[in-house]
């Protein structure tokens, strides 16, 4: 059984304004509403993968990778891919939004909390999306996840902890990580 895991193509607003946070909120949402620049696309794609059963969170820069690496729709979309929370926090600053990113994540994994998925709650969800993959890899054989960073990577070592391994791996925009049981 395979499972291969590729993360979306830049998205088309991955820019880096200084935002307060409440600009910073509106950041995150047009980030996760947006589809994939016109100038990003894969290096190389793999024939091969194109034939695999495809899935995609429900993010659009996640089914629009899809849908520019395999020139068709995947086969299944399903929120439970979808990246893990970008946290949003009413802090008195006026930062980059990637320096909020990672500001945020790094008070996120520390467990401060918000309105939004935890950080155990996002690792059970790998977990749980992983258990997934693995359910349906047991029927097709071969898969591919157009995913994203985080998920990516929690979903990762979730399968690595289940005796998956490991033959290539890259976060990068359009990074492919293949999985062999």
């Amino acid at each position: 059984m395979e499972i291969i895991l590729i993360r979306h193509g830049k998205p088309t607003s991955a820019n880096n304004p200084k935002v307060n946070a409440a600009q910073y909120a509106n950041w995150i949402r047009r980030y996760n509403a947006s589809h994939v620049a016109s100038n990003s696309r894969p290096k190389f794609i793999s024939k091969r993968y194109t034939s695999f059963y495809s899935l995609s969170s429900d993010l659009n820069r996640a089914i629009h990778s899809a849908n520019i690496y395999s020139e068709k729709c995947p086969d299944e979309i399903d929120r439970i891919y979808r990246e893990m929370e970008i946290p949003r926090y009413k802090l008195p600053l006026q930062l980059k939004a990637w320096h909020w990113v990672y500001l945020s994540r790094i008070l996120w994994m520390f467990g401060l909390k918000g309105s939004f998925e935890s950080f155990n709650q996002a690792k059970h969800r790998a977990d749980l999306a992983a258990v997934k993959l693995i359910e349906i890899a047991q029927n097709q054989q071969q898969l591919v996840l157009f995913g994203h960073g985080y998920m990516n990577r929690y979903i990762r070592k979730s399968l690595i902890s289940k005796g998956w391994k490991i033959t290539c791996k890259s976060n990068a925009y359009w990074g492919v990580t293949r999985l062999e049981l």
